[in-house]
């Protein structure tokens, strides 16, 4: 293929085009937008074009576009009210061929030990989702090499520290960096401190304080990993700038937006979730179908955050040493 017969564009891009292709591929098909109010007005814009007034979401206009549909869906990966819901992806691809990712390329346990990159990716699964129903969604598998988890090595691909959780991140990941400078690292973390998109433009803003460490979330979502800022490395990446994206080694702060309730579950409490768009809106949060949902989009950026490591991760517990013990007590580390 060339670039005469090829386009890469956005959904958006896509529809207000009005252009027909013979197959349309779409990556990360679960962020997709639905016709809903909390989101950049560009999204519903397409709505108010002459034909797809009575659609619901951008899947609904997108099959109308191509003659072959290919989607990348991960049910574990919607992070937005806004992304089309499970029930309109499933009805509207009840006529497609469903096929399962088998193996975890992007994550390589280390030579020499028993426990595989599946092993990880199956035990981040159970920890995050035994008790919400989704799992019978993905290719999970219950059979899981636990050890992946117990292994206290140095070169251990998973681990985690108890105390100064920022302090003790930055400097695992820079002590790896000093060994290979051509590794991509970061320290990334849940949307448990505010933000404001205006202060990507100020380096004094700083969101994250721990003793006398402080750092600033990313500056930019777009193409953050290749960010000229001088402070880029030292900068905490959020959900949506690394959605997609692979890197070395990966420190993860896990806050207190990821809560365990008085009957073991774990539920999301936005209290302590700091993205507007994130949430439902007050009315709607009244329904325990929301408050679920919303669960399910806290749980869903730790997934996407822990699993963004290729050859290492560790965990740091940011005001939030009950999920650490839920963690220890699930996977059988203590």
């Amino acid at each position: 293929m060339n670039k005469r017969n090829l386009t890469v564009t956005t959904s958006t891009k896509m529809i207000k085009s009005g252009k027909k292709y013979d197959v349309v591929v779409v990556d990360e098909s679960h962020k997709l937008s639905r016709r809903y109010g909390k989101q950049h007005p560009s999204f519903n814009a397409v709505y108010k074009i002459n034909g797809f007034e009575k659609c619901q979401s951008h899947l609904e206009i997108l099959k109308a576009l191509g003659k072959q549909i290919i989607l990348m869906y991960d049910v574990l990966q919607a992070i937005r009210p806004a992304n089309v819901t499970r029930k309109q992806f499933h009805q509207l691809t009840s006529e497609f061929e469903q096929r399962y990712l088998t193996t975890q390329f992007r994550i390589q346990a280390p030579k020499g030990k028993k426990y595989t990159s599946d092993d990880y990716i199956n035990g981040i699964k159970y920890l995050l989702y035994k008790d919400t129903g989704l799992l019978k969604y993905t290719n999970f598998d219950s059979n899981f090499n636990r050890d992946v988890f117990k292994d206290s090595t140095p070169d251990a691909y998973f681990g985690y520290f108890t105390e100064q959780p920022l302090h003790n991140l930055i400097d695992w990941v820079e002590e790896d960096r000093n060994f290979h400078p051509e590794h991509v690292n970061r320290v990334l973390a849940g949307l448990v401190e505010p933000w404001q998109q205006k202060d990507g433009k100020d380096k004094s803003i700083m969101h994250w304080h721990e003793g006398d460490i402080y750092r600033r979330w990313n500056s930019s979502q777009e193409n953050w990993i290749n960010s000229k800022d001088e402070d880029a490395e030292d900068q905490i990446g959020s959900v949506f700038a690394v959605q997609g994206i692979d890197l070395n080694k990966v420190g993860v702060l896990i806050g207190n937006d990821l809560q365990v309730d008085p009957n073991g579950h774990l539920f999301g409490n936005p209290e302590h979730f700091f993205n507007t768009n994130g949430k439902f809106t007050k009315t709607d949060f009244k329904a325990p179908k929301n408050r679920k949902e919303f669960t399910f989009f806290v749980l869903n950026i730790y997934y996407v955050l822990l699993t963004r490591g290729i050859d290492g991760i560790r965990l740091g517990f940011w005001k939030n040493n009950e999920f650490k013990m839920y963690m220890e007590e699930t996977l059988d580390i203590i």
